[in-house]
């Protein structure tokens, strides 16, 4: 058969293919009332790539051509506008009591007051309802087409015991695009590319993205790892749908690489250690059905390996902490219609279709079959959180104190995941701590208190054998086996105080349903000026806003008292008499607005005198004016910490951002701009050429501030570069215990297996690489890039660590802590803890007029770094007020 034969062969010959004696839905027939997808956009099931228009046409066909057994809804739109929607399918009598099983779900969900019977009796009526969520990843072609043959299957099987099951005892969520913009971006570079036939080979162009290419959504998220920062439409419509259900089961249907075969549950180690038991039997039952269907076809898979059970920002983790079974399928890409496996032998779009056809459907079967069980273990789970089982006892206060905005964010965060969270309505002393009116307490004894621990805890410890078996490997120079990140404390993330506490605060709190808002006061008129006290991301937001409305802002350097109050480091002042001629009346009515839109505390004042501290005309008085920001974009950036980046600047705090293509940075309309942003990325030097970088290096020198974040700061410190007079770091731990190592040639006595491990090892080897963990950073209070900061914890990958620099070269702003106070969240390996701690966190150089700034971690990771926002806005927004550029 032809490559293009069999890219179009139907996923329904292959069915009915599957033997006469093939039992159950392979042999189904199919009601002609419900329509195809090819009779509806004219092409079979993994016969053609649909794209998100013919997608919801399709949906919208089957909802219309059977309304009593379907429901289609809306949940959210993307960022490009395009609606993101799921069906539920099935029988007339589920669909009928859509509301009430809505109802009973959370019932069961919040078990506080629920007799055996009336449980007895919601378990005996309620259906298993099962989530199938596909294509998270746009690039990820193949679930969706899977979706919508799901759907017809579900509707149309006639004469089917197991699919009659599965409407009588089941309710189908299918969402069947969850990136519908990366989506498009992927159909719209294929259909660019495409000849006469598919090309299998792994360098053709069809199956080769250009940047960014379709996995992310419009701001470049990977929105498979939202569910815990929640900062994505997308994800956050989500996640409110889950809340209405409860599913006893979610799954996300994903593409892998083309070499590889099926994965499903079980997942490999390490486990978050606040999955229970139970759920881990309840995966090992999807997993087994799932398996009998795969053997029955002759599909290879694989589970209990690569995909891990740890980090619970997954569409497959974030449900196990609210009491569901959580699943990741992963299929091997075509990336096309076809591609080539190493081995010669090829994976087609359609082949990704069947796979996960077949595995819908095989969850669906187990859920069906296991209904009351399921029901029982979801109702157990809630229950056994509510008595504090597994540690969940204790309470977490959270002090409404620092930046109280990053405070009632994080609250209203926990309520978006479905937390109870409690509001004190008057100050009160509790657990040692002062607690102002307006602070927070969540209970571990709620139902959902799992979650609870592993958001607010500093680390989830992974289990002591899985540590031992990782030092094992890392001693032979081996890589960690571990999937993503080890740190995500939502507090430490925020840069929130949280105090843990073993006794119940019973009096003196509310409930707190969200969003918090902050007290508005609104400033005074005034003939002198109006303060704003640096150090929030509300006054962040106003300075933004301030700079865009063309307002003449100054800032402080320097602690001063004026009218008997201290004001800190880095307070923004805007002087009346600054802005020129104009209404009075109109100026306080524009930095009103500002202060109500922003939440930023705004104080008017009638005099420049200061008690204390530099006066507003002195020289530690810097006027801030408005910079126009570049971003690179494109090759060799990282595409996630480019979106990020802009989606920070843009969307967080309101700034706009210019995306230049590093290629043209080189071109004189670079001297538009005042801050250039370097995100993480490849090689900046390769792609920039020797005038490449000596035109950037001429834009510092004449005032330009050039701001770089972890691979960006690789490029500043390049010794060809040399912006940032530093030099990444060899390992500490590199020299022989015996003294120097022997001559090339030279015999050696290996007395222990440890002599071996180090023998075996490549000479002057790079520090061990950080797992992405939370490592605090302390600021150095002499330095103006520190204004409004004390301290901040980065989250830190790889294995970039600097030397600092020397104070005739340039300042460490902010340099990590010391070993014993450096890990922030997560684990963290020894000989990391040692040599990272009093390293540079971020270094800034003087160049000519201008600065260079180096991040060794990106700020807007994931766009969850709220506690890194004010130290990234000084060198964005404020460090132009630190050159000499000629404006």
């Amino acid at each position: 058969m032809s490559i293009l034969l069999r890219g179009l062969a139907p996923l329904l010959l292959l069915l009915t293919a599957v033997g006469a004696d093939a039992a159950g839905w392979p042999d189904a027939r199919y009601d002609p009332e419900i329509p195809t997808l090819e009779a509806v956009v004219g092409h079979a099931p993994g016969e053609r790539i649909t794209t998100p228009e013919q997608a919801w046409s399709y949906l919208r066909a089957l909802a219309a051509a059977a309304p009593a057994r379907t429901r289609l809804v809306e949940y959210a739109r993307s960022w490009e506008g395009r609606p993101l929607v799921y069906l539920l399918v099935g029988s007339r009598e589920r669909i009928a009591a859509v509301d009430a099983t809505k109802a009973g779900m959370q019932r069961l969900a919040d078990p506080r007051g629920l007799s055996d019977a009336e449980a007895e009796r919601l378990i005996a009526r309620l259906p298993a309802v099962v989530w199938l969520a596909y294509g998270v990843h746009g690039n990820e072609i193949s679930p969706t087409d899977a979706a919508l043959l799901t759907a017809y299957h579900l509707l149309a099987a006639q004469d089917d015991p197991r699919v009659e099951r599965m409407r009588a005892e089941t309710l189908v969520g299918i969402d069947p695009m969850q990136n519908p913009d990366g989506r498009a971006r992927f159909v719209h570079h294929y259909r660019q590319t495409f000849g006469i036939e598919p090309a299998p080979d792994a360098i053709a162009a069809e199956r080769r993205e250009p940047w960014p290419n379709g996995r992310t959504n419009h701001y470049l998220f990977d929105l498979n790892r939202d569910w815990l920062p929640l900062t994505q439409p997308e994800v956050r419509g989500r996640v409110a749908t889950f809340l209405e259900f409860h599913p006893l089961v979610h799954v996300d249907l994903h593409e892998m690489g083309t070499d590889r075969t099926y994965y499903f549950p079980p997942p490999a180690d390490p486990w978050n250690p606040h999955i229970t038991d139970t759920q881990r039997t309840m995966l090992d039952s999807y997993g087994r059905t799932i398996a009998g269907w795969f053997d029955r076809f002759g599909f290879a898979y694989f589970n209990r390996d690569v995909y891990d059970a740890y980090y619970p920002g997954y569409g497959d983790s974030w449900p196990a902490f609210q009491g569901s079974v959580g699943m990741t399928f992963e299929m091997a890409s075509a990336r096309g219609r076809v591609g080539m496996r190493r081995d010669g032998s090829l994976v087609t779009y359609d082949d990704g279709v069947q796979h996960h056809f077949v595995a819908s459907l095989a969850t669906i079967e187990a859920a069906a079959e296991h209904r009351e069980r399921f029901l029982r273990n979801f109702l157990a789970y809630r229950r056994s959180a509510l008595a504090g089982e597994h540690g969940g006892a204790r309470e977490y206060l959270l002090p409404l104190t620092g930046d109280p905005g990053a405070v009632g964010k994080l609250a209203s965060r926990l309520v978006e995941h479905g937390l109870e969270v409690r509001r004190t309505v008057r100050a009160l002393e509790h657990c040692e701590t002062t607690l102002p009116e307006g602070s927070f307490v969540v209970a571990g004894r709620q139902p959902a208190g799992r979650m609870v621990r592993t958001f607010l805890e500093a680390e989830s410890p992974m289990d002591p054998a899985f540590l031992a078996e990782q030092e094992r490997r890392r001693s032979l120079g081996l890589r960690a086996e571990l999937y993503d990140v080890l740190g995500w404390s939502l507090p430490k993330l925020y840069g929130v105080e949280v105090v843990p506490c073993d006794r119940t605060l019973d009096t003196g709190t509310e409930p707190f349903e969200g969003p918090w808002v902050p007290p508005y006061a609104a400033p005074a008129p005034t003939e002198v000026a109006w303060l704003v006290p640096w150090g929030t991301r509300a006054a962040g937001r106003f300075l933004a806003g301030a700079q865009r409305a063309g307002l003449e802002v100054r800032g402080a350097d320097e602690a001063f008292v004026s009218a008997g109050r201290s004001w800190p480091r880095g307070t923004l002042i805007v002087r009346v008499a600054d802005q020129g001629p104009g209404e009075r009346a109109l100026l306080h009515a524009a930095v009103s607005e500002l202060a109500a839109a922003s939440g930023a505390e705004v104080v008017a004042t009638d005099t420049s005198w200061t008690e204390e501290g530099p006066s507003f005309g002195a020289d530690a008085v810097r006027r801030l004016p408005a910079p126009r920001v570049a971003l690179a974009w494109d090759e060799p950036t990282s595409a996630y910490s480019a979106g990020n980046t802009r989606f920070v600047l843009e969307q967080q705090f309101g700034y706009p951002v210019v995306p230049v293509r590093v290629s043209d940075l080189a071109r004189p309309e670079l001297d538009r701009f005042d801050v250039l942003i370097l995100p993480d990325g490849g090689d900046y030097a390769g792609a920039l050429g020797e005038a490449g970088v000596a035109r950037l290096k001429a834009w510092v020198e004449q005032g330009g501030v050039l701001v770089a974040m972890s691979g960006g700061m690789r490029f500043l410190a390049d010794e060809a570069v040399a912006l940032l007079p530093t030099e990444r770091e060899r390992r500490a731990d590199t020299a022989a215990e015996e003294g120097e190592a022997p001559e090339a040639g030279a015999g050696t006595v290996l007395a222990d297996v440890g002599a071996y491990q180090r023998a075996i090892l490549p000479e002057d080897p790079p520090p061990d690489p950080l797992p992405g963990v939370l490592l605090r950073a302390e600021a150095d209070p002499d330095h103006w890039l520190t204004v409004g900061v004390d301290a901040v914890n980065f989250l830190v990958e790889g294995r970039d660590v600097y030397r600092p620099l020397t104070l005739d070269a340039g300042w460490n702003a902010l340099r990590f802590a010391g070993r014993e106070t450096i890990a922030a969240g997560g684990h963290l390996w020894a000989e990391n803890r040692d040599q990272w701690a009093f390293k540079p966190a971020v270094a800034v150089a003087e160049h000519g007029r201008g600065l260079a700034i180096g991040f060794v971690a990106d700020p807007t990771w994931r766009a969850a770094l709220d506690g890194a926002g004010v130290v990234f806005l000084n060198a964005v927004l404020r460090a132009p007020g630190h050159t000499e550029r000629v404006r």
